[in-house]
């Protein structure tokens, strides 16, 4: 079996949200009101963060220094992340949220992922920042600043697909990954539209049902997981 895991950062891997709260902490007031207008629906998330990030206050060197004092990553992660290494399986981050930050965060850390595909920061020589999306694959399916439906293309002889996530801009991926591990926003979406899902707050909870059906059916202890389609395929695709 082959498999290559799809995880988004802020609010799954980093807690809290690094983005809310860097506005929360930095940015100019006027963010609330372009907020407004993307929660009616007015504008995307892209047009939404596009129009927020030059509005923080302070440069990057007030966004690192608040990161390192008030973000952390799961306890979790980095352990998750060395096993996926050990295991050959390809761990990618996909995010709508910011890459500058995301690398800071994963070296602080000292985690070390296949890739990271998130929104660009853009520092200008008057110190400004701006987001850079020209990366994104043109058409969005759901609004989000980068669509991660991107990264579930089908392609032939593809690897099993899972995806790892907690709010909206993981909404549309649900649809296509093969197997989805979610919490919060992401979890009720999912039952709500009855995609089948595996709910989960700790990395534990993932490294363990995939190393489950990694092993081979001969081998396997027995483990609780409820939802039969996720059983079935990396089953079969282990058996096969």
């Amino acid at each position: 079996m082959t498999m290559e895991i799809i995880c988004d950062f802020d609010g799954t891997v980093a807690r809290p949200d690094t983005v809310d709260e860097l506005l929360e902490a930095l940015a100019d007031p006027a963010w609330r009101a372009i907020e407004e207008r993307w929660h009616r629906g007015e504008i995307d998330s892209r047009e939404c963060m596009a129009s927020q990030i030059p509005l923080l206050r302070g440069g990057w060197t007030a966004i690192a220094r608040f990161l390192d004092e008030r973000v952390t990553v799961h306890p979790s992660f980095a352990p998750f992340a060395a096993w996926c290494a050990r295991r050959g399986i390809a761990l990618r981050i996909a995010s709508e949220g910011i890459d500058r930050v995301i690398h800071h965060l994963l070296a602080r850390e000292r985690v070390a992922v296949s890739s990271v595909w998130a929104s660009r920061l853009e520092v200008g020589p008057d110190g400004m920042l701006s987001l850079d999306f020209s990366h994104a694959c043109g058409r969005t399916y759901c609004g989000a600043a980068l669509c991660k439906c991107e990264t579930f293309r089908p392609s032939a002889g593809r690897p099993i697909r899972v995806l790892i996530g907690d709010g909206r801009s993981d909404f549309c991926a649900a649809t296509r990954a093969d197997v989805v591990f979610a919490r919060a926003m992401l979890l009720e979406h999912c039952r709500a539209e009855q995609i089948l899902c595996i709910p989960f707050e700790s990395f534990d909870t993932v490294r363990t049902v995939i190393e489950h059906y990694l092993t081979p059916a001969s081998q396997r202890p027995s483990i609780r997981v409820d939802e039969s389609r996720t059983r079935r395929q990396l089953a079969e695709s282990n058996e096969s």
